[in-house]
């Protein structure tokens, strides 16, 4: 009986450890695409909503960094969790391409190393493997937003580009 309890004890030590480490790259993540953010605009102005979601923008371009957007994984070959952001950009009222920022947890310390433009959507990442959904149609197609109309598709990081795999 003892060493379940002790078991048990453990396990609940381990999870709040490990949430505890995800609220930490949560916190730089967001971070760092806040400084991705406003380097590449000028003249910012921040708003921050309720729920931790930052609107960022200039009289050219807004972004969206949505917390929710963050999925933290092993992306390349150590075991160092690492993460992607998704942020939402618009011109005016209108959504552009969503850009993604890759950021590998590289000696202790997260660094941006890759930004993608793409309309995938990330789903999540799982052992090495990044899971996103992508549009069958370009954005100007009315098709683009049909639900039925993309499809799910599995990627590795390799050599600091994600690699499509079968």
């Amino acid at each position: 009986m003892k060493q379940y309890f002790l078991l048990v004890i453990l396990t609940l030590f381990l999870t709040a450890c490990d949430q505890n480490s995800e609220n930490m790259i949560r916190k730089e993540v967001l971070s760092i695409a806040e400084d991705y953010v406003t380097g590449n605009l000028s003249d910012t102005t921040k708003i921050t909503l309720d729920n931790g979601t930052m609107i960022i923008g200039d009289d050219q371009k807004t972004y969206v960094i949505d917390p929710e957007k963050i999925f933290i994984g092993f992306i390349d070959s150590d075991t160092k969790k690492d993460a992607i952001i998704s942020l939402l950009p618009y011109r005016g009222n209108i959504e552009v391409t969503t850009e993604h920022l890759f950021i590998i947890n590289t000696s202790g310390r997260l660094l941006l190393i890759r930004t993608l433009e793409s309309d995938m959507k990330i789903l999540e990442i799982k052992d090495g493997v990044i899971t996103a959904e992508i549009p069958e149609y370009s954005r100007n197609s009315p098709l683009f937003y049909c639900p039925s109309c993309w499809e799910v598709v599995k990627y590795r990081f390799v050599n600091g580009e994600p690699v499509r795999i079968e």
